[in-house]
């Protein structure tokens, strides 16, 4: 989803708001998860393979991710920064929206962000 550039009124401010919100969230767990497993971040390697075997290995290190979590196993490399940390919340995108997709954004807010879905 796209953030609405300038929000106009309530429903949309909401919106954008859990949209940010919803942001800094996956932004930290990927951070996370590219500290525990250098293979997929930037810096300590790369994924040289299709985009389908990527995916995989990316899905694969999610769930030892969430496995080690549930077990309470640290994180060996929790002392290094991490780099992929977001200062602060930005969302960018919304000029990349087709008329369809525009479209069903702008059906979307309303209805979960409307007076009546609070």
């Amino acid at each position: 989803m796209t953030p609405v550039t300038n929000p106009t009124n309530e429903a949309e401010e909401l919106y954008y708001r859990a949209l940010v919100r919803t942001r800094v969230i996956v932004e930290l767990t990927l951070g996370v998860v590219k500290n525990r497993f250098r293979c997929i971040h930037r810096f300590g390697g790369e994924l040289q393979y299709t985009p389908l075997r990527s995916a995989k290995i990316v899905s694969a290190c999610l769930l030892l991710h969430n496995r080690c979590v549930s077990r309470s196993i640290p994180d060996p490399n929790n002392h290094l920064p991490e780099e992929d940390m977001p200062i602060e919340a930005h969302v960018v995108g919304a000029g990349d929206l087709g008329g369809t997709d525009r479209q069903t954004r702008d059906e979307i807010i309303p209805e979960f962000y409307g007076r009546k879905g609070v």
